[in-house]
């Protein structure tokens, strides 16, 4: 497989593409072997991971300050991890590997991000309704308030192991590649395809996007198909955040085909650490 070419291969991309709250009606087989997947560290995987909530050196825009719920380590369904590392030997002969974010959430970590983003809604729209702030949060945030253990309609993808925020870096310098945007900023420059649209509007001339232009398109597509080869479907808001075995990853898998199944039906429930 040629993998430097899915750094030429354009992200479709859409006009209202599904948000967090759009996989509420998804149903979850708890039936299925997969469901109890444990959790696992990522570290012991091989797998570079920085857990971005709980940093403490103030670097973590746009809150420069540890979540009080988080935790250092980052742990995902097994699942998750086994296809995170066939993603990784897809990249290595480019001299490069996934750098893990975040991954399993618990309730109140998911809480603490969902009040963060109803403030920036109240700080960036005009005057806006309870209703404005919530459908502005649930782009970057999947609602917790009603979280329900019984009730799949009330799930937060992140809180099932399933969901992991990812970017790329060096294997060899260990420096992150350039994305064009910051982790968790809650604009249209954190769309997957904000460059691809972009690039649209240039007709396709790769020659009118700037150097670091190129290299954010170039690098969010290198992301976007390893982690779609491996069997993960990504959200259109985040270019970061991918979906295995989740009621998000069936809505998004709808709008870009995976390489392997198309699934139909989630299989993780909430876990628990």
């Amino acid at each position: 497989m040629n993998i430097s070419a899915f750094r030429e291969r354009p992200i479709a991309w859409q006009s209202n593409p599904p948000t967090s709250r759009d996989y509420k009606q998804v149903p979850v087989d708890l039936d299925l072997a997969q469901s109890s997947e444990p959790l696992v560290d990522l570290a012991e995987y091989g797998i570079a991971a920085n857990s971005y909530y709980a940093r403490r050196d103030g670097l973590n825009a746009p809150y420069f300050r540890p979540l009080a719920s988080e935790t250092n380590e980052i742990f995902v369904r097994q699942g998750v991890a086994e296809r995170m590392d066939q993603a990784n030997r897809l990249l290595a002969s480019l001299g490069i590997e996934l750098y893990a974010l975040s991954g399993y959430r618990p309730l109140a970590v998911q809480t603490e991000l969902w009040e963060f983003f109803i403030e920036k809604a109240k700080a960036s729209l005009s005057d806006p309704s309870e209703a404005d702030c919530a459908e502005f949060a649930s782009q970057y945030c999947s609602d917790p308030r009603k979280f329900n253990q019984d009730d799949s309609r009330t799930w937060p993808t992140h809180l099932t192991g399933g969901a992991i925020d990812a970017t790329l870096r060096s294997r060899e310098s260990g420096d992150l590649l350039f994305m064009g945007g910051l982790f968790d900023d809650p604009s249209e420059i954190s769309h997957t395809a904000h460059f691809e649209k972009l690039l649209a509007s240039f007709d396709g001339d790769t020659q009118k996007l700037s150097e670091s232009q190129l290299e954010a398109l170039r690098n969010r597509r290198l992301l976007f198909w390893a982690m779609n080869q491996a069997g993960f479907s990504n959200y259109a808001f985040e270019w970061w955040h991918f979906d295995f075995g989740t009621q998000l990853w069936v809505v998004d898998s709808a709008t870009q085909p995976l390489s392997r199944e198309q699934p139909s039906t989630a299989f993780y429930g909430p876990a628990f650490k």
